[in-house]
């Protein structure tokens, strides 16, 4: 169920970054309509250069502003773009971490805890805890590789 509902929410906050992202996109080909206007008007000898330069540099500045906007947003999209999970994947994770906290320190059990709780609000008998999901790359692998010896010579 927490799955579905993780996945769920996921799902919803990127279609809403999306449609962000498109009106961002929609904007910056408006600027850079304007400029290719400006540049038109400049380059025919309607106006002269002082005439058109603020409007110009705002227009840059602006378009400079949407696409910072933009990169954000697609960064935010990249981190919240995720498969929706299998449960048996995600009950194989929670024993996997049953066994890692049962068999640390309660030191590290509090650091471990610490790196994705922000944190802990808690109303008579509720408790309201804020956190991050953790995003590690799919798939991941253990190797072990051979060192070299360090020799030091003479």
């Amino acid at each position: 169920m927490l799955v579905q509902l993780t996945g769920e929410e996921l799902a919803h906050t990127s279609s809403e970054e999306r449609e962000k992202l498109q009106i961002l996109e929609d904007q910056i080909a408006d600027v850079g309509s304007r400029l290719g206007k400006l540049y038109d008007a400049l380059e025919t000898g309607k106006f002269r250069v002082g005439e058109l330069a603020p409007r110009i540099k705002a227009l840059t500045q602006k378009r400079e502003e949407l696409q910072c906007a933009k990169s954000d947003i697609k960064e935010r999209l990249w981190y919240k773009t995720m498969d929706i999970i299998d449960p048996e994947v995600v009950r194989q994770y929670v024993n996997d971490l049953k066994s890692l906290l049962a068999n640390s320190t309660i030191t590290e059990q509090r650091s471990f805890f610490r790196s994705f709780v922000e944190k802990i609000d808690v109303y008579d008998d509720k408790a309201k805890m804020y956190y991050t999901i953790p995003m590690a790359p799919h798939n991941i692998s253990e190797e072990t590789l051979g060192v070299l010896p360090l020799v030091h010579h003479g």
